[in-house]
């Protein structure tokens, strides 16, 4: 009886199974182990003996990593490791080093040719995506490359200064480190540097599956992907997607406030602190860079940040705790490019709200005088606070011509001219961020004339550094994007303002900055419309002696101007195509106004709906949380008010 019951079981037992001494299901055909490790069943009705099954993990390991007990990339002739240290390579057997392991993928990824021909974007500056091959993770070669390019290149950006380099190869190292961060990290690192329209294509597929990681996983936030997120709407903007990344810088600033990262990081170490406030900051600068000066579609607000400045690249890279810490709103010197360009960042959001409140006619013109001159202030007690070496002068330009940081000393100095341009063409009258007519005649005559004269300092300013870039002979780093649309502004302004400038020297003025677009747009094709648009200004210019008709008041920008609501051209909201579909709202025709009426009358009512009846309630009665403890861990926390960040509303001015 015994034997048989051992029999009957050994039927239903594959080889391979009772080879592993696993449990099989005995699904005839392929049994189910087989199947999901992709082994030969033996219920195939194959004659062939298939002895042992193979090892999942064969050992590829060379002599000097298997020695050492570390994961070897298996590459022929010589592993990554080896090749890195300049050793000598030697695999132990014939066939190992001449495969790679299973999921690696090799250095060039094969995808299918997409629907468009290589290098065409779009009408509005997205690449095309067509039809990809089936995706493959980078293997530990190209992860290797991408961190190297990253950290040289594209780290130096102020709003990428967040991962630290020593750490980040430690935790890929030990196989610790997120692949939505992986994937986007290698994204990122291809947008930005790499033309090639193979390997761009292969960073969108990275871009997709990254962000499709951060989404699976909304419910459990971390800094991993916080850091992925933010990643992956950079990339956006690089290829132009921007209706999905405006609804995905929301939720970003959500990730890092349910992180607390607004919040200093008590017991933690300065690496983690440093790397928390980096992230924070980076968060910010990308938000305000969206909001555009408008409250509604600020979702990370300076007020609720309560860390303190960035401190120097070397403290950071070297671990090394600074001896003080310099707040947003102090008045020390500032800690470095990174703190500054924070600052500016700052100053222009405040800037951008001022000056649309004088377009919506919301100031008296003594308000307006005083908030300009306020505003004023507060730039030079900025620029004051800067170390001398850090000031600008064509001969510190030059001494950063092969710095890693000149795009940080560049984007500082570009965007405090910028602020000037933002305070003071809202009273140049050509413009149409500018305030009404009617506040205009109120003004000193004497007080326009210098603001005009100063917009127009400042913009050649701007067209002057820019042009100051591209004379310094040799290779410019990765810019900014922000960088093409001040080109841009600085060319607009100084056609409406600088009544002094020849003709000359506006169109040389307008041949760098073009050139400054052209270059950023080899990597950004979204900004390869901004180039066209300034060309367009310029011809305009140059066929009629009034000032040219304004771009900036056309297309999107005009249906969507009010009075709160005047943005720029190249803004990244009006940028964002959103379908208003307010008209689908109403029921069918059917039941219209009129019927609405005609049921009124009918129910004896004489056209207005009874209101309903007012209930006395205590003014603590509503109020479903007394003690404000309402997610654990935070109680006790100093600092934290859940009122103050639930009421956010985004009321007004």
């Amino acid at each position: 009886m015994a034997s048989s019951l051992r029999a009957a079981r050994r039927m239903k037992t594959c080889q391979q199974c009772r080879t592993r001494k696993v449990r099989c299901d005995g699904r005839r055909g392929t049994c189910g182990n087989c199947d999901r490790l992709q082994f030969t069943c033996s219920f195939q009705g194959v004659n062939t003996s298939l002895g042992r099954p193979g090892r999942l993990r064969a050992r590829r390991a060379c002599t000097r990593c298997h020695s050492l007990k570390v994961r070897c990339s298996g590459h022929a002739p010589a592993c990554v490791r080896c090749q890195k240290r300049g050793r000598e390579c030697i695999y132990s057997s014939p066939a190992a080093g001449n495969v790679a392991p299973k999921n690696d993928l090799v250095q060039n990824a094969v995808v299918q040719e997409p629907s468009c021909p290589d290098g065409v974007v779009d009408e509005q500056g997205s690449e095309p995506i067509g039809e990809l091959g089936p995706f493959k993770f980078p293997d530990r070669q190209r992860l290797e490359l991408a961190l190297n390019v990253f950290f040289t290149h594209i780290h130096p950006l102020p709003g990428y200064a967040f991962l630290h380099r020593a750490s980040l190869h430690d935790r890929l190292d030990r196989e610790d480190v997120d692949m939505c961060l992986l994937l986007s990290i290698t994204a990122i690192s291809i947008l930005l540097t790499d033309t090639d329209p193979l390997n761009r294509r292969y960073a969108i597929q990275c871009i997709t599956k990254a962000e499709e990681d951060v989404t699976t996983n909304l419910g459990q936030p971390s800094i991993m992907r916080t850091q992925a997120l933010l990643l992956v709407i950079r990339c956006k903007m690089c290829i132009g997607d921007y209706t999905l990344a405006f609804a995905q810088v929301a939720m970003l600033s959500r990730m890092a406030f349910s992180l607390r990262l607004n919040y200093q990081s008590s017991g933690a170490s300065f690496l983690a602190i440093e790397t928390r406030r980096r992230l924070m900051w980076a968060i910010y600068m990308l938000d305000t860079h969206w909001a555009a000066g408008l409250l509604e579609f600020t979702t990370c607000p300076a007020d609720a940040i309560h860390v303190p400045l960035p401190c120097r690249e070397e403290n950071f890279e070297l671990d090394i705790r600074p001896s003080r810490e310099v707040q947003l709103h102090s008045i020390s010197e500032i800690p470095g490019l990174l703190a500054g360009d924070i600052c500016v960042a700052y100053l222009r959001d405040q800037i951008l709200r001022s000056t649309k409140k004088y377009a919506a006619d919301a100031n008296t013109p003594s308000g307006i005088m005083h908030g300009i001159h306020e505003i004023e202030n507060q730039l030079q007690a900025l620029y004051r606070r800067l170390p001398l070496s850090d000031l600008y002068s064509r001969r510190n330009l030059r001494l950063r011509a092969h710095s890693p940081w000149l795009c940080r000393y560049a984007f500082l100095h570009l965007l405090w001219h910028q602020c000037h341009c933002d305070l003071y063409r809202c009273l140049t009258p050509a413009l149409v961020e500018s305030i009404p007519d009617t506040t205009l005649e109120q003004l000193s005559p004497t007080f326009l004339l210098q603001c005009q004269d100063r917009c127009a300092f400042h913009a050649e300013k701007v067209a002057d550094i820019i042009t100051s870039l591209l004379q310094l002979g040799a290779k410019l780093p990765v810019l900014p994007m922000e960088i093409a649309v001040w080109a841009y502004q600085s060319i607009r302004l100084l056609i409406h303002t600088a009544r002094e400038l020849t003709r000359e020297r506006l169109v040389a003025y307008a041949n760098s900055c073009s050139e400054m677009i052209r270059i950023i747009s080899d990597t950004s094709p979204a900004v390869q419309q901004i180039g066209a648009d300034l060309n367009s200004l310029i011809k305009e210019s140059g066929e009629q002696k009034a000032a040219p008709k304004d771009y900036e008041s056309g297309g999107v920008m005009k249906s969507m101007a009010t009075p709160r609501h005047i943005l720029s051209i190249h803004n990244l909201i009006s940028r964002s195509v959103v379908v208003d579909d307010t008209e689908e709202l109403p029921l069918p025709d059917g039941h219209s106004a009129a019927g609405l009426e005609h049921h009124n009358e009918s129910s004896g009512l004489d056209g207005q709906l009874p209101t309903l009846s007012r209930f006395d309630v205590s003014p603590f009665e509503g109020v479903w949380l007394l003690d404000g403890n309402v997610v654990d861990g935070w109680e006790g926390q100093a600092g934290f008010d859940l009122i103050r960040q639930m009421q956010w509303d985004g009321m007004g001015y």
